[in-house]
C-alpha cells in the first residue's frame, strides 16, 4: 500500500509540474524570476535566462517577447534592446578613444 501511495504522490507532482510547464515560462531576468503566462501550450522555453538576451536573441524567440509584452512586462524586453544599443556604444567609443 505504501508503494502505491508513494507511486499516485509522483504521479501528482508529475501532473502539476507539467501543467506549470505547458502553462507558464519561467524568466530570470536582472531583477530576479518573473513567472509569465504562456500564450499556447508548448514545452518550448518554459524556463529562459534573458539577462544577456540581445535584439538578435528576442528575434530567435517572438513568442516569450509577446507573453512578456501580453503580461504588461514590456521593460523586460526594452531593457535588452537598451543594454545592446549602450554595449555597441561603449565598444565604439573604446575603439576611438585608443590611440
Amino acid at each position: 500500500m505504501k508503494r502505491l501511495m508513494t507511486f499516485l504522490c509522483g504521479m501528482i507532482a508529475g501532473a502539476v509540474l507539467l501543467f506549470g510547464a505547458l502553462e507558464y515560462h519561467v524568466i530570470r531576468a536582472n531583477n530576479g524570476l518573473h513567472l509569465v503566462p504562456k500564450l499556447d501550450a508548448k514545452l518550448a522555453a518554459t524556463y529562459v535566462d534573458i539577462r544577456s538576451f540581445t535584439l538578435a536573441d528576442w528575434a530567435q524567440h517572438p513568442d516569450l517577447a509577446a507573453a512578456l509584452i501580453n503580461d504588461n512586462q514590456r521593460d523586460l524586453v526594452e531593457g535588452a534592446a537598451s543594454d545592446t544599443l549602450r554595449k555597441g556604444l561603449d565598444q565604439f567609443l573604446d575603439r576611438n578613444s585608443s590611440p
